[in-house]
C-alpha cells in the first residue's frame, strides 16, 4: 500500500493484523499480548506490572 510506504518514509513503523487474525477473542488476545510486549521490548519500554506476556 502506497500509505504504508508514505508512513516509513516518513519514519513510521507499520504493522497489520488481518480480520481473521483478530476475529477469535481467545486467538486475538494472546496474539495482541505478544506483539506489544515484542514492541515494549524492542523500544526499551518496561511492560506495565499487571501486564502479562
Amino acid at each position: 500500500m502506497s500509505s504504508d510506504r508514505d508512513l516509513k518514509l516518513r519514519g513510521y513503523d507499520v504493522f497489520r493484523f488481518g480480520s481473521t487474525e483478530l476475529s477469535n477473542l481467545n486467538r486475538a488476545h494472546p496474539l495482541l499480548q505478544r506483539f506489544f510486549a515484542d514492541l515494549f521490548d524492542r523500544c526499551g519500554v518496561p511492560l506495565p506490572d499487571n501486564a502479562q506476556p
